[in-house]
């Protein structure tokens, strides 16, 4: 499969799941994050480089999927018809795992280009193996794309991934700890759009430390995209699924509103705050803030 950004699927093909359908998925789902706040983890660094560093990108690294795929879209969408339940511009849709990848890295590439103020130099904190910069790139190929990360399987496996497609002088990864105000690497933020995906997700009980951080870093503009239950209206239904499933995994719940308490401070400018119209599950929608240091 050979996708590139103008292959992907039309949104208006997915059908919206039925009430019943729905209604199945939010019980079972809401049943095993209930299950899980028995025996919850505290999300600690360990428990972080763990699931992550120690285990999906050591064994990425270790498997090289990239060097089977014919190209990057190939490798960020491998060929998977498993159907579920996922968030497609707004609606709860059942929706095969390759066409919704192929959708998403579309629909990230234009989130962002709406907000970076039409910069063409983008850098991603918490980039993992640099797939958001993979998508970035499938959709404007002029960016130059910077990651950041601090587990140093995920940068080395998007090193070899960039330099396996021929994109080295286009994405670069390096290591960076968000936590730490003096890491060196937070020279690179200044005057940038900087980006987070789901990362500061991992670090609930750093969060106003992290941002700090950046505010001193002194970025041009940040696109923060995480998953809350600071947003959240518990009235919905779907929504009560998602708090369930944010307090299961103990993820952040304060990020959104550190940035509204800073803008009162007159620390930050906002200048947009907007739910995510996709999302791979029912349960963990993002949100995203944009802002400036003021």
């Amino acid at each position: 499969m050979n996708i590139h950004a103008t292959d992907t699927k039309a949104v208006t093909d997915f059908a919206p799941a039925s009430l019943s359908d729905k209604a199945t998925a939010y019980a079972l789902d809401a049943a095993r994050s209930i299950g899980r706040l028995a025996m919850r983890r505290v999300r600690t660094a360990d428990v972080v480089d763990s699931e992550y560093n120690l285990t999906h990108w050591q064994r990425m690294l270790s498997e090289k999927p990239w060097t089977k795929a014919a190209s990057i879209g190939e490798f960020l969408v491998p060929k998977n018809s498993a159907q579920e339940l996922r968030k497609v511009d707004n609606r709860i849709c059942r929706v095969p795992a390759d066409d919704y990848y192929s959708y998403r890295a579309r629909a990230l590439g234009e989130l962002l280009a709406r907000h970076t103020g039409g910069a063409t130099e983008i850098v991603e904190l918490g980039t993992g193996c640099g797939v958001n910069l993979l998508s970035l790139h499938l959709n404007h190929p002029d960016w130059k794309l910077r990651g950041f990360d601090i587990a140093p399987n995920g940068i080395a496996a998007g090193r070899e991934i960039a330099a396996h497609f021929g994109l080295s002088d286009r994405i670069s990864l390096d290591r960076i700890d968000l936590t730490d105000g003096n890491d060196p690497s937070y020279s690179s933020v200044r005057d940038q759009i900087v980006f987070t995906y789901f990362c500061i997700e991992q670090i609930p009980y750093d969060v106003r430390k992290v941002v700090d951080n950046i505010i001193a870093a002194k970025p041009k503009r940040v696109i923060n995209i995480e998953p809350t239950t600071e947003l959240l209206n518990l009235a919905n239904p779907r929504d009560i699924v998602s708090f369930l499933y944010i307090r299961s995994v103990d993820y952040q719940t304060q990020l959104f509103s550190t940035l509204d308490d800073y803008e009162r401070q007159g620390r930050v400018r906002i200048l947009a705050r907007e739910r995510m119209p996709f999302a791979p599950t029912i349960h963990n929608d993002g949100f995203l803030y944009c802002w400036e240091p003021s």
